[in-house]
């Protein structure tokens, strides 16, 4: 018998599945997935529960193996959280691009294109898992079920042309305060 670490309730509206080392979260038109380390087993409870437990005794093993174990558990239970909701509601971002002359495109095969005054464009592939909408030419919306994803495409896009404090010019997440600098320092 594997000691029992966590119990953690599964919404109504979203189903689980369990293969050998995934954990798979669905609902009706999202899929979400968890890879499940190696110290550690997840199985499914009868009351709608996901049951996450060491294959290792916790109370035999030494400090080493159990200070490496519980601050592992608490990341898994916080990616299981977070495939829960990304499969019952999703995540949602927008991004403004901000400058004279900026502009973003959404192109028919998966691309983005962004004028963001180089003497090119920037044309970007926009992953499976993430849906782009360009209502405006200086707003992206971007959707995904996966928060992983969805923040290292963020970071990817925030990253295609570095901020410029003085001028206020750059992408950035909708709500965030850039602060103006009156000049540069010598």
């Amino acid at each position: 018998m594997f000691p029992i670490i966590e119990k953690i309730s599964i919404p109504k509206t979203v189903s689980a599945c369990i293969d050998v080392d995934v954990i798979t979260f669905s609902s009706k038109d999202r899929e979400t997935f968890v890879r499940i380390p190696r110290p550690f087993e997840v199985s499914l409870d009868k009351s709608s529960f996901v049951v996450l437990s060491s294959s290792s005794s916790l109370d035999d093993s030494r400090k080493r193996n159990l200070r490496n174990v519980l601050p592992m558990s608490r990341t898994l239970k916080a990616r299981i959280l977070q495939a829960m909701s990304g499969a019952s509601s999703g995540y949602t971002q927008e991004l403004d691009v901000v400058g004279v002359g900026y502009k973003v495109e959404l192109k028919n095969d998966g691309k983005l294109l962004l004028k963001l005054g180089f003497s090119h464009d920037v044309l970007i592939n926009i992953p499976e898992n993430i849906e782009v909408a360009c209502p405006k030419e200086t707003m992206i919306i971007l959707k995904s079920s996966c928060k992983e994803s969805l923040g290292s495409f963020v970071a990817y896009l925030k990253n295609s042309k570095a901020l410029d404090v003085y001028k206020n010019k750059g992408v950035l997440v909708k709500g965030e305060n850039l602060e103006k600098k009156k000049f540069k320092k010598k």
